[in-house]
Parts: C-alpha cells; structure tokens; sequence
C-alpha cells in the first residue's frame, strides 16, 4: 500500500499502544446480538439501558427509562473513567458509519461479486453508471438521511441527550465525504462543536485495483467540499492506489491501527466519528479485538475503546503479499442490464 512508515505524535521507542473493547455497554459489542437482525436506529446506536456507578450525581434529574438521559448517564460515566484514569489509559467512544449505498454497491450487485472483482471494478463504469470514486445513489441519500434523523431526535441541547461527537474524521472518497454532509452538517449542534470534518488518508477503504477506492484529487476535494479540513501532508494525487495492486486484510489491519495510533496521540476528544467502508470499519474492529460486526450501507454502530500504552514493541504480522485481480473463469460481459 505505499510506505507506512509514519512518524506519529508523541511516539515513543519501546512502547505501543494495545486497543481493546469495553463490553458490556453496547449490544454490537456482545456475542448474543445477531447482526443480520442489528438496527441501529430502532436500538439507541445498540445502547444497553443498564446504570452505571455515577448515576447517584444529580440522578434526581435524570428519567433513567429516557433514551436520551441514558446517553447523558453514559457520557457522564466515561467522562468520569478518563478523569480517574492512570496517566497511561484514555477512554474513547467511537461511531463507525458506514456511507450510503453507492453506485459501485449497484454494479456490484448488477454484475456479480466474481464478475465484478475480475473485471468490471477496473473499469471507470459502464452501462451509463460511473464508480470510479463512486458517488451515492438516491437511497444512499436517503440511507444518511436516516442517520441523520436519528441523531436528531437524540440530540437535545448542549447537556442533554446523546453527546454530539466532538470530532469529525472522514475516509477521502466522495461516497464517505457525501454521506458525513448529509448526516450531520444540518444538526442543530452546541456553538462550541461545529460540523467541521477532517479528511484522513487513512480512513479510507481497501486500496488498489478497484477503480471505486481510488480517491480524487485534494484540489477536487477542496473545491468540491469546501466545509472539509484536510489533514497535512495529503498528496494532490492519491499516492496509494494501484492499479494492479490490491492491499490485503492484514496490511489493512496495520493501517487502521496506525489511524488509532495517530488519533488517540493527537486528539484529546472523547467522543468522536469516523465515517468510512465496510472493509475499513471490519478491519478497525479486529484493531480493537471487537467482535466480527456487519453493517448495511448508512449503518452505524459506536465502539466502547480503551487504550493503554504497554512496554515492547507491538507484535505485527508478517506481510502477506498484495493481491491481484482474480483471472475471470467466465465471460464477465454476459449479464443482465439493470
């Protein structure tokens, strides 16, 4: 995937951070939930209504049957863990979105995952759909819309409700930088936490091959989505696609921890947002040993993290050697049209 050499902030020889999941707070986070059967927004962002040992502080206050109120008892708690927290532990509570369907997902689904993978996702389209950095479709739209309208409905007021994130990171593909505009840029959110997201490279989905993970240029970027920040060093050109090239999982698994790495050493906020892939989000979650946790296109689901700086060297696995487009064993061109 390129170098990944990348000097972090506050990096220090001979230790490394370890991720982990706090369970017992989420129900994506818990063995007995059924992704297949997961709707964040019927289920609080999968909230567990459960009290937590900082209820007694102004609980007279608090209607604890509220799915708002059960939010601000969470947010209180962990605000609560970091305050007391040793110096080498940081509580976070990350919301992994996925963006809306894009037009890639249909031509995938037109074409057949082996057709696709073989053939047409080294194509800038076809058939008069474009997916080189693929835009959303109309229900993609609709699919951040509907996240939108959850957050909305939970949100209340600068001390009420379910904490707005405190940053915004953003995978630089347009399909990502679309769904985080409709989801949140319109939300009534405190003064002092504007919309304001970030673009990070490494945010995005798995790299090389598939003409719909390749990213545009920073200056169609920029002009294009001018609310955007974006982070130092980001190159004109996408400087880790490759054609013939595809990253593997485990190299993903590297890069996704090397992201935390970056934002648990630079970013002081406790809650925060990452709308990005499923591959992405799949690979952040073996990152932070969660369980294996599907999401449709528009889902999302908040991670409980705890990061603890640990003596040694972290243990990476051997690289496994990138892949390459899989030789089609039919004709991929026979399929039906829309």
């Amino acid at each position: 995937m390129g170098d990944t050499s990348l000097v972090l902030p506050e990096a220090k020889s001979g230790t490394h951070v370890e991720y982990s999941t706090v369970k017992g707070y989420f129900l994506q986070s818990e063995d007995s939930t059924d992704p297949s059967k997961f709707d964040f927004k019927k289920s609080n962002f999968g909230l567990i209504d459960r009290t937590y040992e900082t209820d007694d502080i102004s609980s007279k206050d608090l209607d604890l049957s509220s799915a708002k109120d059960q939010w601000q008892r969470f947010a209180r708690y962990v605000r609560h863990l970091n305050e007391h927290a040793p110096d080498d532990v940081k509580f976070k509570v990350i919301f992994m979105g996925r963006h809306g369907q894009g037009w890639h997902n249909v031509a995938e689904s037109k074409y057949g995952t082996e057709a696709w993978d073989c053939h047409w996702s080294l194509l800038e389209g076809a058939d008069g759909i474009t997916w080189a950095d693929a835009n959303l479709t109309d229900l993609g739209e609709q699919q951040a819309q509907d996240a939108h309208q959850l957050w909305d409905s939970l949100l209340a007021g600068e001390e009420n409700g379910i904490p707005p994130p405190e940053t915004y990171y953003v995978s630089p593909l347009v399909r990502a930088i679309q769904t985080v505009a409709i989801t949140f840029e319109k939300l009534d959110l405190p003064y002092q936490l504007p919309f304001k997201p970030i673009v990070k490279e490494l945010l995005r989905e798995a790299i090389g091959v598939h003409t719909c993970d390749r990213r545009s240029s920073a200056t169609f970027i920029r002009d294009s989505y001018p609310f955007l920040t974006i982070e130092g060093g980001f190159a004109e050109t996408d400087p880790l696609w490759k054609a013939d090239l595809r990253e593997p999982d485990s190299t993903r698994k590297v890069r996704m921890t090397m992201l935390l790495d970056d934002i648990f050493a630079s970013d002081e906020n406790t809650f925060i947002s990452f709308t990005s892939h499923s591959g992405a989000i799949g690979s952040l979650l073996q990152a932070v040993n969660h369980r294996s946790f599907g999401l449709e296109t528009g889902g999302v689901i908040p991670v409980f993290l705890k990061a603890q700086t640990v003596k040694g060297d972290r243990n990476t696995p051997d690289p496994e050697p990138s892949g390459t487009p899989p030789n089609c064993t039919a004709n991929p061109t026979s399929t039906p049209s829309l």
